[in-house]
């Protein structure tokens, strides 16, 4: 290993501490969707667009995550997610759906549903498998083409530090998890395992 590689590991694994050490103290940053929240839920027997209710949501929420989805086959039910409710919030909630899409509302109409927090490890698991086993069958081929361990560490120690790198993204700068961290995280290690295997396959033939 070269003078710089070595410089660039260490650097690499300082980061990676930090990472640890900042996720044990205060955690990872979860979306909406994963975290503890509060649904509430209501139909307005009327076709909309979302960004119409997002904007309603922002007055009240105007300084909390947001999250508006259209529910149900018709597209007529709204659903809004927020870290937090309380009365009066509702209240204003109901008068400006009522004055948006002229309607008579009232709170007894509007479903409030509290969510628990997502486990990240619940976030992970469906991919684990999947992961394990392509991990394997890229380690086989390595196997038989290159006949070698010493490939096979160099692909490893790659896809450890990438995903670490990625790890070390949402650790440091509060990127929150949410459904697209797993698809990213496979992407990454699909990128790693392709651009490594290029590189070893030319070192062969050059060989």
């Amino acid at each position: 290993m070269s003078k710089k590689s070595k410089i660039i590991s260490i650097i690499l694994i300082i980061i990676f501490i930090i990472a640890i050490v900042l996720t044990g103290i205060r955690g990872l940053n979860v979306d909406l969707n994963y975290s503890e929240g509060v649904s509430i839920l209501f139909n307005l027997n009327q076709q909309f667009n979302t960004k119409d209710v997002e904007s309603i949501a922002k007055e009240i929420w105007p300084d909390g995550q947001i999250i508006v989805q259209k529910v149900e086959v018709y597209d007529e039910t709204a659903l809004i997610k927020v870290s937090s409710v309380n009365d009066e919030q509702l209240t204003d909630l109901v008068n400006k759906i009522n004055e948006k899409y002229g309607l008579e509302l009232s709170q007894s109409d509007i479903s409030v549903q509290y969510n628990s927090n997502v486990q990240i490890r619940d976030i992970v698991r469906p991919y684990i498998v999947p992961m394990l086993i392509t991990t394997a069958l890229i380690v086989l081929y390595y196997s038989i083409r290159f006949r070698g361990v010493k490939e096979i560490l160099d692909l490893l120690i790659k896809l450890i530090f990438a995903e670490g790198i990625l790890f070390s993204i949402y650790a440091i700068t509060r990127l929150p998890i949410d459904v697209l961290t797993m698809p990213i995280g496979m992407l990454v290690f699909a990128g790693v395992t392709i651009y490594v295997s290029i590189k070893h396959e030319n070192g062969k033939l050059k060989a």
